[in-house]
């Protein structure tokens, strides 16, 4: 389903496929606690933009990098996607808001520049959704929400592997 046309030539997306986007029934507690995949400021939408940032700032010094973060951001674009699909079959409303005081926000970024850093904190945050993805799966007792939830964490371990990959490569030429 997703295709990698950045330029990037490494897969950024785990091959086995995505299961239908689909739920059992609806189920607002279920809505709920998908929520932080897209509104935390550990979310999607931090990844989508932490990574198209990253990408900005690391293209011209880092070429396969700045590629495979945009790539790697696409994929994150169609996480985003599915959870609030996701969100909304089960009846809930996808609003990237928790309250008028409490929404997502550009601040969510890590705006450093160093690559080591940039990588290491990638490794993290994608340990942490796949960690996310994995628990919340075995909380919900949707089999069909548990299946899209475990495909999306093999992605996110597909990228913490990839990142460590740039930061062994990165500590080598060092």
């Amino acid at each position: 389903m997703m295709q990698n046309n950045s330029g990037s030539t490494r897969p950024v997306a785990n091959p086995d496929p995505y299961p239908p986007i689909k739920v059992s029934r609806k189920n607002p507690y279920y809505a709920e606690m998908l929520y932080p995949a897209i509104r935390a400021q550990e979310s999607e939408m931090t990844a989508i933009t932490t990574y198209l940032y990253q990408h900005w700032i690391l293209s011209d010094r880092f070429s396969d990098l700045g590629k495979t973060l945009m790539a790697i951001s696409k994929v994150e674009m169609f996480h985003l996607y599915t959870i609030g699909e996701l969100i909304t079959m089960l009846g809930g409303d996808p609003k990237l808001a928790n309250n008028a005081c409490e929404c997502w926000n550009a601040d969510a970024i890590d705006y450093c520049q160093e690559v080591h850093h940039i990588l290491a904190a990638n490794i993290a945050s994608e340990e942490g959704a796949a960690a996310f993805y994995q628990q919340t799966a075995k909380e919900i007792k949707d089999p069909c929400v548990s299946a899209v939830l475990n495909r999306l964490a093999l992605d996110e371990i597909l990228h913490v592997q990839i990142f460590r990959e740039f930061l062994e490569s990165d500590k080598r030429s060092v």
